[in-house]
């Protein structure tokens, strides 16, 4: 979604985190963020995520790969500590998303946080669990401009049995600007649907 000299611009702020690939595959095509309606010019025009490289070699602790099925038996034995930020996304949504003039359209924020909160909760459990929004819960704080490059970030809270707990801020770049936060809970389907 983006050219490479922003990327480059973009992974001198965020040393401790790599570019992750857009998705690709045909349900893509249908998603909202990544290849539907929402896409393009003057509609969401960037959403990159980054990920914290010391999560990338990260394994599921919650996952019976032979089975591929949620493993009970490691929900039961506790809680899983916080493991902090795990996911940046540096985004820009176009004049096209907006409620009052100029000024991006909460519903849109809201969705930029469950996208974004789902790629932390995936970060933090391992990519082959799937997931589902369970409870979002969004402060709106400042208005965000169309047109504004800003920037998303995830924090893992905990993960007790099958929910886990996030939360995550919307920023200007320079982070002293909160345009709102959010509080996010997700839970670990036993199975694929």
């Amino acid at each position: 979604m983006q050219d490479s000299v922003s990327q480059s611009n973009d992974l001198l702020l965020l040393p401790e985190f790599e570019r992750l690939p857009d998705p690709t595959g045909p349900a893509v095509a249908a998603h909202a963020v990544y290849g539907g309606p929402l896409l393009g010019p003057g509609l969401i025009e960037r959403f990159d995520a980054y990920r914290k490289k010391s999560l990338v070699q990260r394994t599921s602790l919650f996952l019976n790969a032979r089975e591929g099925q949620m493993n009970e038996k490691d929900h039961a034995e506790g809680k899983g500590e916080a493991l902090g930020e795990v996911v940046v996304f540096v985004a820009v949504v176009g004049s096209r998303l907006t409620g009052h003039e100029g000024v991006v359209h909460g519903g849109i924020v809201s969705l930029l946080f469950d996208e974004a909160c789902g790629w932390g909760c995936i970060a933090a459990t391992g990519e082959n669990v799937l997931t589902v929004t369970g409870n979002l819960s969004v402060n709106f704080r400042k208005p965000l401009r169309a047109r504004e490059r800003c920037v998303l970030r995830v924090f893992h809270e905990g993960t007790e049995r099958r929910k886990v707990s996030l939360r995550a801020r919307l920023e200007n770049v320079s982070g002293d600007e909160i345009y709102a936060d959010a509080t996010c809970t997700y839970i670990m389907l036993r199975s694929r649907l």
